[in-house]
């Protein structure tokens, strides 16, 4: 729907761009969902810190390696950037934790694991990007730091100091839902923003894209995410770690947080350095697929470690607050 107004609107796209920061709204969605976090023992609750560990070296070591390669073996022109922005970000804000809760695993190790990968994505996301990217594009690697340390790191270290207060801490636990419904809209905001901005380029390069292309694409998002799960699942096991903290990683490792990516991916410091507006593209489509998958994948996980100790079914290792699905 975006993309047809800012294709039928004249001036449409170029206002929106204009006059609507994304960089506003990531900063409040981050901050709304951050506030929710329940950080306070989750150390203490995480069966094993070297899960969490994992979960981050999958999210943000294995998952970036593996789409650099795929994009070096596959022409996916305009869509390239969009993959590899999208492999660079951190995991997810609550749904990694609410998939892991669903299928009985430790959800201490997706909140850990989200709230060190995005405290240090001011340093991964432009380390890959200047890796991947900055080999044909001139990257700002200095400028995209500082986009980050505002828009991604200080809403959550913000969120979490004022969390630190009673009250504050009460009032995010009791509105919790609201919040959480507000992020969501805010995240379909971006969403429709930057279809609006993308919708006259997209008409321009159409004659320029496949079906096959965008077939591609689908297909190696999901395989890409399926990568993640099976990295986080089989490291997890071979350190001999127990089902629901492999379950655990295996989430939050191979999940990818949708607001910072489309942040990324519309942002002026990335267009700038010549990055196709298509970028969008790739993250849109990773984000579904995780979702569609990782539904699947919890009775798999949950047969998977009933077969491996037939008396003990995995359950909820502890309980949160994460119990709706967020669109981060």
């Amino acid at each position: 729907m975006g993309g047809l107004l800012g294709q039928s609107v004249p001036g449409l796209s170029e206002s929106v761009g204009q006059y609507l920061n994304t960089g506003y709204l990531v900063f409040f969605i981050l901050f709304g969902m951050s506030i929710t976090l329940p950080t306070g023992k989750l150390w203490q609750t995480a069966s094993q810190p070297t899960s969490i560990l994992l979960a981050i070296f999958v999210s943000i070591v294995i998952l970036p390696l593996v789409t650099w390669g795929v994009v070096l073996l596959f022409p996916l022109k305009a869509f390239s950037a969009g993959l590899l922005i999208m492999s660079a970000v951190p995991t997810t804000l609550a749904s990694a934790a609410v998939w892991t809760r669903k299928a009985g695993g430790n959800d201490a190790i997706p909140l850990m694991a989200t709230l060190l990968g995005n405290a240090f994505c001011f340093l991964t996301i432009p380390f890959w990007l200047g890796q991947t990217l900055g080999q044909s594009l001139p990257i700002d690697v200095w400028s995209l730091m500082s986009r980050l340390l505002i828009v991604a790191v200080l809403p959550m270290g913000l969120a979490q100091v004022l969390r630190a207060i009673p009250i504050i801490g009460k009032s995010a636990d009791v509105h919790k839902l609201s919040i959480g419904m507000l992020s969501q809209i805010g995240i379909l905001i971006i969403i429709l923003v930057s279809a609006i901005r993308t919708g006259p380029i997209f008409q321009e390069q159409s004659e320029n894209l496949s079906l096959l292309q965008v077939l591609l694409v689908i297909v190696l998002c999901g395989v890409i995410h399926g990568i993640g799960l099976w990295s986080g699942w089989g490291l997890t096991r071979l350190l001999k770690g127990s089902c629901e903290d492999a379950i655990g990683v295996a989430f939050s490792g191979s999940q990818k947080t949708l607001a910072i990516a489309i942040d990324l991916t519309t942002s002026p410091i990335l267009l700038a350095s010549g990055i196709s507006p298509l970028a969008i593209i790739p993250p849109l489509i990773f984000h579904a697929l995780q979702l569609i998958i990782d539904t699947i994948m919890i009775a798999k996980f949950r047969q998977t470690c009933s077969d491996i100790d037939p008396k003990q079914v995995p359950q909820p290792v502890h309980s949160t607050n994460a119990e709706s699905i967020s669109a981060d």
